[in-house]
């Protein structure tokens, strides 16, 4: 390097220095990682494998409600990928991540024993606001400004292959919610008077693997059993029922049930992306809402509703007899798929997003009839 070319890159760092809060005299702050305009910049990630714990916990521990507790391997500091795919369809919440270059006693180890994939990333980004106690006391609390949980699920196949001459890979495909409906079993007798959501809670909870309830809809039928039922079986066949009867989807997230309706109406504030806060490229216009990609966000999650600003929709062509639905008033969508990608020493780290106009107008009849969409309805 010319002496010219580190003087100029010795000013660059300085005035990047001054901007960021790097110059601070406490080598060990953590500057805060926003540029002047907004974006955000350094990634920041965390992949966990995590072992099952087989002890169990004894009656005294489950009544004070101790859990058990799991041993993970953290393998952020190797290369990865990994994609994330969230759907309202039976088997649509699913990611598959590929360590490169394990060793082999690593390798082995994960292979054997590996059970739960946590995947945690975004940017490093914070803000710090000062805030009051009932008793007036300040404190301080910082909180990542687009940094969270992206996937949590049970590794269901683990594989290994080669890239290259030099480079190994072991990929680990993992579901979020096969093992709370479909691998476990219920066995109750309730009494008659039990409506749409009290059968959902009882599934839920009365499970050998329970599964927390995030979300049911206010849309779910008040109509109570007759008589008194039996459940015996899978819970994945009762909370299917009962979807089925009432138009009605259900996805686990998270490892939390949401039972959710197309006609639903979103009780959280839009998410507003433009090209100065993550969207990139031009978003395009698809037969029942729009898709677009933004830098990784992990805010975003099936129902969220999301205003697209700054920007104009490539508006799609269509033919003869076609079903197209038109563009929201507001530029308003409701998030029905997203993907997110990333890649821990490449470029990739973007969520592309499927979006449907506010509340299905335009697209509602056309999504109630595709099974893809609506799978659990009727």
């Amino acid at each position: 390097m010319s002496f010219a070319s580190a003087a100029l890159s010795g000013m660059v760092e300085d005035t990047l220095a001054k901007k960021w809060g790097t110059d601070k005299p406490d080598k060990n702050a953590t500057p805060t990682l926003q540029r002047p305009n907004g974006s955000l910049w350094i990634r920041k990630y965390k992949i966990l494998v995590s072992k099952e714990n087989t002890e169990e916990l004894s009656e005294e521990d489950k009544k004070n409600g101790k859990v058990k507790e799991e041993e993970a391997l953290n393998v952020s500091d190797l290369h990865c990928t990994f994609e994330v795919h969230k759907k309202r369809d039976r088997g649509g919440m699913y990611a598959i991540c590929r360590i490169f270059n394990l060793n082999s006693d690593t390798e082995d180890k994960l292979v054997m024993e590996g059970d739960r994939l946590i995947i945690e990333a975004g940017y490093q980004a914070s803000t710090t606001e000062t805030v009051k106690d009932e008793e007036g006391n300040e404190s301080s609390v910082t909180t990542d400004l687009q940094y969270g949980k992206i996937f949590d699920g049970k590794i269901i196949w683990p594989s290994r292959s080669r890239a290259s001459n030099t480079d190994y890979v072991l990929t680990l495909m993992a579901i979020d919610g096969d093992q709370q409906l479909n691998l476990s079993f219920i066995s109750k007798t309730v009494n008659r008077g039990l409506n749409s959501r009290k059968i959902i809670e009882t599934v839920a909870n009365d499970s050998e693997v329970k599964t927390p309830v995030n979300k049911i809809s206010d849309g779910l039928s008040t109509q109570a059993l007759p008589r008194g039922k039996v459940f015996f079986g899978k819970p994945y066949n009762y909370v299917q029922d009962v979807c089925r009867g009432n138009a009605a989807s259900f996805f686990i997230e998270d490892g939390n049930l949401n039972v959710v309706r197309l006609q639903d109406l979103s009780k959280d504030e839009a998410l507003v992306i433009t090209p100065k806060t993550g969207l990139i490229g031009t978003p395009q216009q698809i037969q029942f809402g729009v898709s677009f990609k933004m830098l990784l966000n992990p805010a975003v999650h099936l129902e969220s509703m999301i205003q697209i600003k700054g920007v104009q929709v490539n508006e799609a062509s269509v033919t003869p007899g076609q079903q197209q639905s038109p563009l929201d008033d507001d530029w308003i969508y409701q998030v029905i798929e997203l993907t997110h990608i990333g890649d821990t020493r490449g470029n990739d780290w973007y969520t592309e997003v499927q979006g449907i106009s506010r509340y299905g107008k335009g697209s509602l009849p056309g999504l109630l009839a595709n099974s893809g969409q609506n799978g659990m309805g009727v």
